[in-house]
């Protein structure tokens, strides 16, 4: 398998992985965690994407996993449509339009950037969703004043962990980082907006049975409101990334990219 490097872009820390045999694709893959989460949690998709041909970049958000704190606002200020910045500063470095994969409230700001530029792919893993689609609060407390989270062991069980073991839970778990009071807001409220008039190019939504945090009814609504391809994968959670059948899920993107993109 290829290896996995990592480089600094404007601040942010990049973890990268390149194909080993020549003649990749012409179009990079931007890979976007979610909340609380950082590059790591692409660790098994990477080199997985690579060894298909995709020269692959998982984005650290400004304050999670390495990267610098963001030079003008602090951690508590920002919101999930403000990841558009990070990543702008890694698709800036290429001459091909790239494909957007991101996870959760990833999902939502890799939206927002499609809202503003041309993609050649845009995928959505157990999605946050913009207030066009909306669906159940959640109530998590939030304070404005302070970073949130990371929530207690359980709840993360139960949010992002719910297919993997206690085991793998807990070494996730322990790599989890504090995030931003109004994006854990926006993610369980639904108050971003997005323009989907302005979202062009394929889009795939994907979908978990066992997901309390973003439910399958959900992901079915976000795709219906793009008018894009839906993948519902039965016996998973929320972290689809992660779980056991990580390589199906993987496996599924892959075909869909050569399907609708290549």
């Amino acid at each position: 398998m290829s290896d996995i490097t990592g480089y600094k872009v404007g601040g942010l820390f990049v973890e990268t992985c390149k194909p080993r045999q020549a003649g990749a694709r012409k179009n990079p893959i931007i890979f976007v965690h979610g909340g609380c989460h950082g590059s790591w949690s692409w660790e098994k998709f990477l080199p997985h994407f690579a060894e298909a041909g995709w020269e692959c970049h998982a984005l650290n958000w400004f304050n999670h996993n390495g990267s610098d704190p963001h030079p003008k606002n602090d951690l508590i200020q920002r919101g999930i449509a403000d990841v558009v910045e990070e990543i702008s500063l890694v698709a800036g470095q290429f001459d091909a339009k790239p494909i957007v994969i991101g996870h959760s409230m990833g999902a939502l700001a890799s939206q927002k950037f499609a809202e503003q530029n041309a993609l050649a792919g845009l995928v959505l893993s157990t999605s946050v969703v913009p207030s066009e689609v909306g669906g159940a609060k959640i109530d998590v407390p939030v304070d404005f004043s302070r970073p949130w989270g990371p929530p207690p062991f359980e709840m993360a069980m139960q949010l992002f962990f719910q297919g993997l073991t206690e085991e793998e839970g807990r070494h996730y778990y322990a790599l989890l980082c504090a995030e931003s009071p109004r994006a854990a807001y926006e993610a369980t409220r639904w108050t971003v907006s997005v323009d989907k008039t302005r979202v062009s190019g394929p889009v795939l939504v994907l979908g978990a049975e066992l997901d309390v945090l973003t439910p399958p009814s959900t992901s079915r609504a976000l795709a219906d409101f793009y008018g894009a391809d839906y993948r519902f994968i039965r016996g998973r959670g929320h972290n689809l990334l992660l779980e056991p059948g990580w390589k199906e899920t993987a496996d599924l993107i892959i075909d869909w990219l050569e399907r609708s993109v290549c």
